[in-house]
């Protein structure tokens, strides 16, 4: 395909354009942003297509803002042997217009013009090379997909001497592979609809056919079900006569054993009552020895408590008297401790007063201190707050100054360096100052750029060059310092070593404040300075009063050493108070105690008297009514014979126990029950009898057997269908992988070709030491190598990816030529290449232009200046196309 011109009215912003291509050679459409380049590229694309009744989004946006009127384009074109001249007008008075010039004229309009461009294009151009070979506006310029053209896959297969999948026999084969793949499954080789239908079918079928059988196995499960019923109901009548007399033979032998329980029961109650009787008659014998020990023990104890009390008087009498002793040494321990007081407090009395004209020395100390302080602060406080230098003004201070040097580097660098060697004597002035040279001397000089160098009624050497931005950026540094030092209360001429000063003094003023104020809280501790003043007033007050109380002079420390003695003269005393006190306590108690133990003694002599006489009264009146001999008589004749009764029912008890009256009770009780259950369960059976014959005679009507033949018929007949449909799946999935393999290996064989014309535009670019590895799949670059070292395309630079992706278009173009071919359309692109890549980038695209069209639209001129042989058209967005550059002649 060859784009010959393209014709713009009403078109967005582009009111009229007229664009001519060269059929051969790159063309390159030069205009400002807005002048309409991109919108040729787009009006290409509409008219290829979308039909001039479109209603897309893209064709709206191609009418002109605040008119009503209808974008139209046209384009004149060739393909495939075709000539042709295609127009359409959108939105308002659509329109499609066909002219073919050649082979053959032709003039269609409207939708038939639409489907005749579509039919031409469908058989003249590969659209998955056309798509690949263009670049828009606004999309970065990444590499084209080219895997998908045929066009370029057979070019590859001439060049490497293979038939690949791209050929005239293959494609169409593996098309119909393809289609043959895609009747059971999907393009990932996963079950399609159609398929899974199949096998959602025979999976149905093969659920009606298991329900049939279900139906069929219950019924059959229902008569055996009644056979067996109607078995055990016979069985069960046989069984009830036998298990009705075994009941009543059981009845029969549980009431003779209930007559033998109820003797036991009353030969137990009898050996109770005997021993009930025998321990009675053994407790009164035991009671009658306890009441005549307790008499020969009473009267014992008596004599005992007698002597404890006669003993407790006597030592009563003798504590009392020491009790008395005591007390009179405590009121003379009493009366010293009183003197030793009134003598330690009057000795305290000094000695507070010896501290308090020390404290009032120590608190006048530090209220001067205060003082100082509170200057200090003062005097800092008010130089920081006419400071207006702070730490982070300076940082940025010292950040420009920095930044100054930085700039006054670059402009050097940016600069020329002049070699002066002075053939006469002569006199050079640069800068401020003159230098004098001697014929054969030599001087080297930094000279930046916009500077001059003089020798007076010689010359005047100036500089120019590309440092202007560095002057101006130098010049920039310097007045951002000068605004920094203002703003510092520093004036041009001070510099930053007088910035830095007045940092230090701030900085040592903020010090003085800091240690001035840790000096006042110091001294002030708690304190507020008004409190202060207090405690002053208030120690001068107490030192006043101590001078005017007579105390006798003495320095503090023998105050204090007397108040020391006399504090040790009263605690002495005290102690012999304390001693004195303790021993009276002591003394006191242990009277308190002994009159206490004499009460007691007393108390319990008196209780044990008349305890005695009671216990001898109660002796006395139980031999009155029965002798000792008689009644241990009595208690042997009772406990004979409540163990002769007892001996009876252990007897009886025992034959009982070994005939175990408890197993023939829950056997009687079984039988019983076990005759209901049968009844129960005969009833059971009946029901359930009578209820399966119900269901059997109801299956019976639905023809199970039938059913299951044909659900059973069914299922074999989808299961017969499904195993067809993945038979011929698996067949086309294994064809279509063979076919693939084979696809690959053939790709691999031509992607050398590709590689080879790729890698010399790319010597072009990069140097002649390039190589680059290229997926067979995509021929895309995978990695570049340049002097032995190997980058993988996506860690290259921007500008290198952008500019390998251009090579590969070029390349793709080159290899496919004639009435196959496409053009290469480039918009706005190399954004980042030097002008060193830029000029091997103008000799690739002038290499690809021998062989084919190549279309680059941009905004840069400049850009593609080193691209010879060139057709150049400029569009300007307010007077249309204007003169061809390089032929001279209006578009």
């Amino acid at each position: 395909m060859r784009i010959l011109r393209v014709s713009l009215r009403d078109f967005r912003g582009v009111a009229v354009a007229d664009v001519e291509f060269a059929p051969e050679g790159v063309t390159i459409v030069e205009g400002p942003n807005e002048a309409g380049k991109s919108t040729l590229a787009d009006a290409i694309d509409m008219l290829l297509a979308d039909p001039s009744s479109s209603g897309r989004a893209r064709v709206k946006a191609a009418q002109p803002a605040g008119r009503d009127v209808g974008p139209w384009a046209e384009m004149e074109f060739e393909t495939g042997g075709f000539h042709m001249t295609y127009a359409k007008r959108w939105v308002r008075d659509a329109s499609t217009e066909l002219r073919i010039h050649a082979p053959v004229p032709e003039q269609h309009t409207g939708r038939a013009a639409h489907d005749r461009v579509e039919e031409i294009l469908g058989t003249t151009l590969d659209a998955a090379l056309f798509a690949a070979l263009r670049q828009q506006q606004g999309s970065p310029l990444t590499q084209g997909d080219f895997g998908a053209s045929a066009t370029l896959a057979r070019a590859l297969d001439d060049a490497a001497g293979v038939r690949a999948a791209g050929d005239d026999d293959a494609a169409p084969l593996m098309a119909r592979i393809e289609e043959a793949r895609e009747e059971w499954t999907t393009p990932g080789g996963q079950p399609n609809k159609a398929l899974q239908q199949l096998r959602d079918a025979a999976e149905v079928a093969e659920a009606d056919a298991a329900v049939a059988r279900d139906a069929l196995a219950r019924q059959e499960g229902r008569i055996d079900e009644h056979r067996r019923l109607t078995r055990e109901m016979a069985q069960a009548d046989e069984r009830e006569p036998q298990m009705r007399e075994r009941r009543n033979a059981l009845a029969a032998e549980l009431a003779a054993m209930d007559q033998r329980v109820e003797r036991v029961a009353d030969l137990a109650r009898a050996a109770g009552d005997a021993a009930e009787r025998a321990r009675l008659a053994a407790a009164a014998q035991d009671q009658r020895q306890a009441l005549v020990r307790a008499v020969e023990d009473g009267g014992q104890g008596v004599a005992a408590a007698t002597e404890r009390a006669q003993a407790l008087r006597h030592r009563l009498g003798t504590a009392s008297d020491g009790a008395a002793a005591t007390a009179a040494a405590l009121a003379t321990a009493v009366d010293a401790a009183r003197d030793a007081d009134r003598a330690r407090d009057r000795a305290v009395e000094v000695a507070q007063g010896m501290r308090d004209a020390s404290a009032l020395e120590f608190l006048e100390e530090r209220n001067r201190l205060v003082a100082h302080a509170e200057g200090e602060i003062a005097e800092a406080e008010e130089f920081l707050a006419a400071c207006a230098i702070d730490a982070d003004l300076m940082a940025r201070i010292e950040q420009a100054v920095l930044d100054l040097a930085v700039a006054r580097e670059r402009a050097r660098a940016t600069g020329a360096r002049l070699v002066v060697r002075a053939e006469a004597d002569l006199t050079l002035r640069h800068g401020d100052g003159d230098a004098a040279l001697a014929a054969g001397e030599e001087v080297t000089l930094e000279v930046p750029s916009g500077d001059q160098v003089h020798l007076p009624g010689i010359a005047r050497i100036g500089v120019e060059g590309d440092g202007e931005a560095a002057l101006d950026a130098q010049r920039a540094a310097e007045q951002h310092l000068g605004e920094l030092l203002g703003r510092a209360g520093l004036g041009p001429d001070d510099g930053v070593d007088a910035a830095r000063a007045l940092e230090r003094r701030r900085q040592a003023e903020d010090s003085r404040l800091s240690a001035a104020r840790g000096s006042r809280s110091r001294e002030l501790r708690d304190l507020t300075p008004e409190e202060l003043d207090g405690k002053i007033a208030r120690a001068r007050l107490r030192a006043a009063l101590h001078e005017a109380g007579g105390a006798e002079a003495m320095s503090l420390d023998d105050a204090a050493a007397a108040a020391t003695r006399a504090a040790d003269y009263r605690d002495a005393a005290r102690r012999g108070e304390d001693a004195a006190r303790a021993a009276h306590a002591a003394a006191e108690e242990a009277v308190t105690d002994l009159r206490a133990g004499l009460a007691g003694a007393e108390a319990a002599l008196k209780g044990d008297a008349t305890r005695l006489a009671a216990d001898r009264q109660a002796l006395a009146t139980a031999r009155d009514e029965c002798a000792d001999d008689e009644l241990e008589t009595r208690a042997g004749a009772l406990a004979a014979a409540a163990e002769d009764a007892c001996a009876r029912h252990a007897a009886e008890a025992a034959a009982l126990e070994r005939d175990d009256p408890e197993s023939l009770r829950d056997r009687a009780r079984n039988a019983v029950t076990a005759l209901d259950r049968a009844a129960r369960d005969r009833s059971d059976m009946e029901l359930a009898a009578e209820r399966l014959l119900g269901e059997i005679g109801h299956a019976g009507e639905e023809g199970l057997a039938d059913r299951l033949g044909r659900a059973t018929d069914a299922a074999q007949r989808v299961a017969e269908d499904l195993a067809a449909a993945e038979r011929r799946a698996a067949s086309a999935e294994l064809l279509h992988q063979v076919m693939t393999r084979h696809r690959d290996e053939a790709r691999r064989a031509y992607v050398a070709p590709f590689r080879a014309e790729l890698e010399r535009l790319a010597r072009l670019v990069f140097g002649a030491d390039t190589a680059l590895e290229v997926d067979h799949a995509t021929l895309q670059v995978t990695a570049r190598s340049r002097d032995a070292v190997t980058v993988p395309f996506d860690s290259l630079s921007g500008g290198a990816r952008e500019q390998i992706a251009l090579l590969g278009r070029l390349a793709a173009a080159r290899l496919v030529s004639g009435d196959g071919g496409a053009p290469v359309i480039i918009d706005d692109a190399l954004g980042y290449s030097d002008s060193v890549r830029l000029e091997g980038l103008g000799a690739a695209l002038a290499a690809a232009g021998s062989q084919g069209q190549v279309i680059v639209l941009t905004c840069a001129p400049g850009r593609y200046s080193t691209v010879g042989d060139a057709v150049v058209r400029r569009m300007d967005p307010s007077q249309g196309l204007e003169h061809d550059a390089s032929a001279g002649e209006v578009a």
